[in-house]
């Protein structure tokens, strides 16, 4: 009997785990972090050299849309590896997350953590 109840526990948390997988509709504060690590590349003088910690921060601040915070490296004008700081507003719009165009994004501002420069676009 407690092999029965075991193996069905199993089954419905395999199942669970699969279907958690699959979904890969709607947006999120992880999926918003990462499609603007693109954007703030695009931004940046050399967008090949930009290092993101990996430690995303945010949150949801209406319906689809995220706010984000995330430090970085990346090489300024004079070629010098520099920590920066970045706030972006992110807003899914619906379709595959991974698409650029299903993103908009507004207030990005990047901030030079040694000088506290900041750029907004």
């Amino acid at each position: 009997m407690k092999a029965k109840i075991l193996f069905i526990f199993l089954l419905f948390l395999g199942s669970f785990t699969l279907y958690s997988c699959l979904d890969d509709e709607g947006g999120s504060i992880t999926r918003a972090a990462i499609m603007s690590e693109d954007i703030v590349k695009e931004k940046m003088r050399y967008p090949a050299e930009v290092d993101f910690e990996g430690d995303r921060r945010g949150s949801e601040t209406s319906t689809d849309t995220y706010t984000v915070y995330q430090k970085f490296t990346a090489k300024n004008g004079f070629g010098v590896k520099v920590s920066y700081v970045y706030k972006i507003t992110m807003k899914y719009k619906g379709g595959d997350w991974t698409e650029r165009s299903n993103w908009d994004y507004s207030n990005l501002v990047i901030e030079d953590v040694s000088t506290g420069e900041q750029v907004r676009y």
